[in-house]
């Protein structure tokens, strides 16, 4: 008879992440720069609808950027993401948040699909903390 044991440990391991912004964006000193990222979380991201569209807004105030990042997204879940456009469109963009506002291409309810399919945006963000 095999027994298995499993151990899960968490280890915290620190690199020397360099990070370096070219022009045009130059906002601030190169040791201030950031790498930022994280999720609207799976099954969990609050979509708001609107028409044909749905409205998430993205919190990164923990990322603590002091000037206007440069952010990128993605749409991912369990299915269907290929039928929407506008999730790479950044609206509303502060320092610590910004709103994506995908739309359906094709004849689906897109709120429902989004909660059903557990989609989140994953996203992205370089800027200045200092």
């Amino acid at each position: 008879m095999l027994k298995w044991i499993v151990v899960l440990m968490t280890i915290q391991v620190s690199y020397n992440l360099q990070i370096k912004i070219v022009a045009p964006y130059k906002d601030g000193p190169e040791p201030c720069a950031l790498l930022c990222a994280g999720t609207t979380g799976i099954g969990t991201t609050k979509w708001i609808n609107y028409r044909e569209h749905i409205i998430v807004d993205v919190d990164m105030s923990d990322c603590g950027f002091v000037s206007l990042p440069i952010v990128s997204t993605a749409l991912t879940g369990d299915g269907v993401t290929r039928a929407t456009t506008g999730v790479s469109g950044i609206y509303g963009l502060t320092t610590k948040k910004f709103r994506i506002i995908p739309t359906r291409t094709h004849g689906y309810d897109i709120g429902k699909t989004a909660r059903e399919k557990k989609w989140r945006i994953d996203w992205q963000a370089v800027g200045h903390v200092c």
